[in-house]
């Protein structure tokens, strides 16, 4: 077979005005030689910093904000990043996208047509932009892996699905009811953007759209090395100490999915200090002590085995979870569970294995997940208390690494590293496959982190700090 369809020929205009030149609404107004062409001339502007005092500059975005709503383009705004809240549904159809994709990927002949005949959601009714839709989540993909070769290939899939998720949820407004290839939609991101972000802005300028990235306080060239190569700059005279908040209440609507789940919300970027130093205050702490190994071994009994099973009910993975709440609530790693219809929950010293078959809530960039058994539990309290982790502090997890039952190992806190603005804490002990979803706990006994991921080839092994595990569980933890 022979795909037909031509892709969308994008190059990037210079501008100095980029306030005045996104007012463009038509291909072939910028050049009638593009009249009836698949090449485009798009606009992708990263405009720092500020020319005039802070209340010119906030004018200056109204102005341009109205200017937009009113013209033929589609518009989006953006001034809260992009939408994370995702259905479980929503999920399993995505997953099962990224998993063809990387069959093709697999595939010795990696013929176009076969691109071309990949399912990736909304389709566009617009062949040329369809066939351009496809061919830059490749590259974008691509330019992932150039830039994080060091990444394993589950960090690898959950950007993939989310790039797909944002393309699903974002594409049909832009091109629903307006695609053809001479109208130049328009796209506004203002404030602090995230890496996986940025690579959605760039395949949203392949598909033709102006793209204009506003930040008064700072530039995003350290995020992604080529961004200079898919955009240009406009440094304005003066940086501001701080992100201005935009000028009106523009804030995108949520999408109201079917509630067959909670879904984590986005929650505001929060400045987490891993290592500060532990409160010496022991009016604070004076019903704190430090416990034997043999005390905290104990604590083996809230750290639960997770069987996860496919649709067909055949064994395709496990991992651990912890006891969080004495009414049955466990968390465990999203990564654990993700890819299952069905779960058998094992505990110690319970010849049962509990059988659930729904996640109650997710949050995929701190990769975890809640499950819920129809059982009484003891949990293990969370830390709660003024002592966060140090550099150098022992510790000691508990999990089922290749399905040896709550396995426990000692080591120290070896580091913090940060991962796509995750920050994780790096440890000694060792976590092999099943030990994912595990307890991280001090010598006080109490859960510090959920035990995630060893990188591969490497000695180099992390856990979700605690700080995320509350943020993500809210009000659970009060209940309990």
């Amino acid at each position: 077979m022979i795909t037909k369809a031509k892709p969308l020929k994008t190059t990037i205009m210079k501008t100095k005005k980029p306030f005045e030149d996104i007012k463009c609404m038509f291909n072939t107004q910028r050049s009638k030689a593009l009249k009836g062409s698949i090449n485009k001339s798009v606009l992708f502007c990263r405009y720092i910093g500020m020319n005039n005092n802070q209340e010119e500059y906030i004018h200056e975005l109204k102005e341009l904000d109205q200017y937009l709503k009113a013209r033929e383009a589609n518009y989006i705004l953006f001034t809260k990043g992009l939408e994370k809240a995702l259905n479980i549904d929503e999920v399993e159809k995505i997953k099962k996208m990224m998993d063809d994709y990387l069959d093709f990927e697999n595939q010795i002949d990696k013929k176009p047509y076969k691109l071309s005949n990949l399912n990736m959601g909304y389709e566009i009714k617009n062949e040329c932009l369809e066939w351009t839709k496809k061919l830059s989540f490749k590259e974008v993909l691509d330019l992932y892996d150039k830039n994080n070769m060091g990444k394993s290939n589950t960090i690898r899939k959950n950007f993939g699905i989310k790039l797909l998720f944002w393309m699903n949820q974002y594409l049909k407004e832009i091109f629903e009811d307006k695609y053809n290839t001479d109208i130049v939609h328009k796209v506004i991101f203002y404030g602090e953007i995230k890496e996986h972000e940025l690579y959605f802005l760039i395949l949203l300028s392949k598909l033709g759209c102006d793209v204009l990235y506003i930040n008064p306080k700072e530039d995003i060239d350290v995020l992604i090395p080529q961004v200079n190569d898919y955009s240009n700059i406009v440094k304005a005279r003066k940086l501001h100490p701080t992100t201005i908040p935009f000028p009106i209440d523009c804030n995108r609507e949520k999408i109201n999915y079917p509630p067959k789940v909670e879904t984590s919300k986005k929650e505001p970027r929060k400045s987490i200090n891993f290592e500060r130093k532990i409160n010496k205050d022991l009016a604070s702490i004076k019903d704190l002590r430090e416990k034997s190994y043999e005390e905290i071994a104990r604590l083996a009994e809230s750290v639960v085995m997770i069987n996860v099973y496919d649709e067909k009910q055949q064994l395709i993975g496990r991992g651990s979870g912890v006891v969080i709440s004495g009414d049955g609530f466990i968390v465990t790693n999203f990564h654990v569970v993700h890819r299952g219809v069905l779960f058998g929950v094992i505990f110690e010293n319970d010849k049962n294995e509990y059988m659930i078959y729904n996640i109650i809530k997710y949050h995929t960039d701190y990769d975890l997940a809640l499950i819920k058994v129809d059982k009484r539990t003891k949990p293990i309290e969370v830390n709660e208390k003024d002592l966060d982790l140090v550099r150098g502090q022992k510790i000691v997890a508990i999990g089922s690494p290749l399905g040896l039952f709550n396995t426990i190992s000692d080591g120290i806190v070896s580091g913090f590293r940060e991962f796509d603005y995750i920050k994780m804490v790096q440890i000694t002990a060792p976590i092999s496959p099943g030990s994912s979803g595990g307890a991280l706990i001090n010598m006080y006994g109490k859960l510090v982190g959920i035990t995630t991921s060893g990188l591969e080839g490497q000695n180099l092994n992390m856990a979700v700090p605690d700080q995320y595990i509350k943020q993500f569980l809210g009000n659970i933890l009060k209940m309990t």
